[in-house]
């Protein structure tokens, strides 16, 4: 004879073996490992972030309205104090986890942009993360 208790009990531990499945996997770190350069460019000078396995990146050639978010020169990469553009720094970085899984890079300390994990690749947001559209896309290189 089933109680109220054992039903309950069920049902709960039903919800979260299905919610529990539900749930993907979060990226880690290794997942971005690689070169990742701008969508549509080419070529061994193309825009990119290089990630390596120990946690730090390289950027090359990156537009300065992407690197340079914090409208702080003393905490931005080099290049944004005189609106140069491009300009290639490098840092930390760590794999995202969360309602909003990607890349986080991070240039002496400070936040700089993260990446957002699309099926496309790593998307950045300049402005809003409320735009259809990210201002800028970065592909996984062809040569990882």
């Amino acid at each position: 004879m089933l109680t109220w208790t054992g039903v309950a009990t069920a049902v709960g531990v039903l919800t979260l073996l299905v919610t529990g499945c539900a749930v993907g996997a979060q990226p880690e770190q290794q997942d971005y490992v690689g070169t990742w350069v701008l969508d549509g460019a080419s070529g061994d000078g193309a825009l990119a972030f290089v990630v390596s396995a120990d946690r730090t990146y390289t950027a090359r050639d990156i537009p300065t309205d992407l690197a340079c978010r914090t409208g702080n020169a003393a905490t931005s990469p080099p290049g944004c104090a005189d609106g140069g553009d491009p300009t290639s720094f490098s840092g930390r970085c760590e794999a995202a986890v969360g309602d909003s899984p990607g890349i986080r890079f991070s240039f002496d300390g400070h936040f700089v942009p993260q990446g957002y994990a699309s099926d496309e690749g790593l998307d950045f947001f300049v402005g809003s993360l409320d735009v259809p559209c990210p201002d800028y896309r970065f592909v996984r290189s062809s040569s990882d």
